[in-house]
């Protein structure tokens, strides 16, 4: 279905798909890059408005609730509007709104202004992964989207660096607005050179079923509730969100780590999240989803117990913060490369939309409950629900068996070939 524009040798998919990887990967650095650079901004930010805590708080709140939310619109809008335009137009739009946070003069002002960087920012998960599961063989699909992680936690990686000397030398404002030009360069190039055959997808979308049709699918399958089930309770052990912030709090707080060791050991972890989910991506596509899920689920477990284990014992933490964030980081490109293989042609945006708009909002109950259990309890215990969250995510991937509904028997894309010109 499309138009043949040949074969990328080195990526299996279309002519062009490797630079359409490179591309989304980039912008994903980017917006992975704002994530990592608001908490270092967040002190200055308080002392200039003269704010509470509460009050980035509150602009958190928002902020993610209205980016979270506009996921769920994509599997409509990809109806309407090309994929490539959604993702190049959301990172023109997620640039602007940084120079505009930049010019901000109170409180009200950068809620608005990083909401709206929310927004652009919204296509990259759902229509990134999306148009890459079409764009790649299922032999390739692991890859593919593994890397499209490990760009964005690329971002993550180089941030504290560059961002922290940058706050120091021109100020908050003005490092946020220079955040917004890489996001400006990286949606331009994707506009002028990824293209799909949106008029094939469109009439493929509309004989295949509604929206609301495919809505109702994706609840409807056994396997792809499985799956969705396994994401939101994996979300209660879930790398950056979860795990990184309650480790650095437990390092420092009970443990009595210095910043300078908690930091040597934060590096370790997210060097893991860089190489992992390409490790984790390339071992699914040779040996398959649901097994590569369930080892790494029972690694992260085992993980999460020796670090507990370890206490303060740098001979036994530095060894093992990098294995345990290659595994932490790896489980969640590979559940949505599994749900990629599932939710077939147009359905898949559906799914992929419902997937990482429930996972958004699952994730932030999860952050206040494992917040509770170590306010009430202890880190230790927060760690060991964090375990059980694996494990559980694991008996549910377990449940998953068979070939896709309609899967096609040759290893080809399913969707719409796409590329770069």
């Amino acid at each position: 279905m499309g138009t043949d524009i040949g074969t990328d040798a080195s990526t299996g998919g279309p002519k062009g798909s490797g630079l359409t990887l490179a591309l989304l990967a980039f912008s994903h650095a980017v917006v992975h890059a704002l994530s990592a650079l608001l908490p270092l901004a967040y002190p200055y930010v308080i002392k200039q408005f003269a704010l509470q805590a509460g009050d980035i708080g509150l602009l958190i709140a928002i902020t993610s609730a209205v980016g979270g939310l506009m996921q769920l619109s994509y599997g409509f809008l990809t109806r309407r509007v090309a994929r490539p335009v959604l993702l190049g137009a959301g990172q023109v739009i997620f640039g602007v709104f940084l120079m505009i946070a930049g010019l901000a003069q109170n409180l009200g002002q950068l809620i608005a202004a990083i909401s709206g960087a929310r927004i652009g920012s919204s296509p990259q998960h759902p229509v990134g992964n999306a148009l890459l599961s079409d764009l790649y063989p299922a032999t390739r699909r692991g890859f593919a989207i593994s890397a499209h992680i490990s760009g964005g936690n690329v971002g993550t990686l180089l941030v504290p660096f560059v961002g922290l000397g940058l706050i120091h030398a021109i100020g908050w404002q003005a490092t946020v607005a220079v955040f917004g030009i890489p996001a400006l360069l990286a949606g331009g190039t994707i506009l002028l050179t990824v293209r799909e055959d949106h008029g094939a997808y469109r009439r493929a979308a509309e004989a295949s079923g509604t929206p609301r049709e495919h809505f109702r699918a994706v609840i409807a399958r056994k396997d792809l509730r499985a799956i969705l089930g396994a994401s939101l309770v994996a979300a209660g052990g879930r790398g950056l969100d979860i795990v990184a912030p309650f480790m650095l709090l437990y390092l420092q707080g009970p443990l009595g780590l210095s910043e300078e060791t908690t930091a040597l050991l934060y590096a370790l972890l997210l060097v893991g999240a860089i190489i992992g989910p390409l490790l984790a991506g390339t071992i699914s596509d040779r040996y398959g989803r649901r097994p590569t899920l369930i080892v790494y689920y029972v690694l992260c477990a085992a993980g999460i117990l020796a670090f507990v284990a370890a206490g303060s014992n740098l001979a036994l933490l530095v060894p093992l913060m990098l294995p345990f964030g290659t595994a932490v980081f790896s489980e969640s490109p590979v559940l949505q490369a599994f749900l990629a293989d599932r939710a077939l042609g147009p359905l898949r945006d559906v799914a992929f939309a419902v997937y990482f708009t429930a996972a958004f909002g699952v994730g932030a109950g999860w952050a206040w409950i494992i917040g509770q259990i170590v306010q009430h309890a202890s880190y230790p215990a927060a760690f060991a629900v964090m375990a059980a969250s694996y494990l559980g995510a694991a008996f549910l991937v377990s449940l998953v068996r068979g070939p896709a509904p309609g899967a096609p028997t040759a290893t080809q894309p399913t969707g719409v070939p796409t590329g770069s010109t």
